[in-house]
């Protein structure tokens, strides 16, 4: 495979995980990045390579699970892949992510947690 990348998103929040009670504060700061980032719905099918950057926990309860992580991000991001053409509930086109790269570590001293999207799309 090869890829173009299209744009790359900075996102700053906490990072949440899949039907957890801070998933929607996650999505919004999903959306404002990738929409301060100009890049409108592209019809393409793309790759995705996410580097999560989390909080120290809280608690021994608190863990970060990459697989949750990666679910409300690509949910959150219609402002790329537009918008799945069904009869259901609006939902991102993320059923066109062909290919994804997801890593996560613990924040450094001088950074905030988020992440960094890189997105690209596939070049036949």
């Amino acid at each position: 495979m090869r890829f173009e990348t299209l744009v790359i998103v900075e996102v700053v929040g906490r990072p949440a995980s899949y039907s957890s009670a801070a998933e929607p504060a996650w999505k919004a700061a999903v959306r404002e990045a990738v929409t301060r980032s100009g890049l409108g719905p592209w019809a393409e099918r793309f790759s995705v390579l996410v580097e999560f950057r989390t909080p120290e926990a809280r608690s021994a309860n608190e863990v970060w699970d990459l697989d949750n992580l990666i679910k409300p991000t690509l949910d959150a991001m219609e402002g790329v892949f537009g918008l799945r053409e069904w009869r259901g509930p609006a939902q991102a086109a993320d059923d066109r992510v062909d290919h994804l790269e997801a890593t996560k570590r613990t924040v450094r001293s001088d950074e905030v947690p988020g992440a960094r999207i890189e997105v690209r799309r596939l070049v036949q």
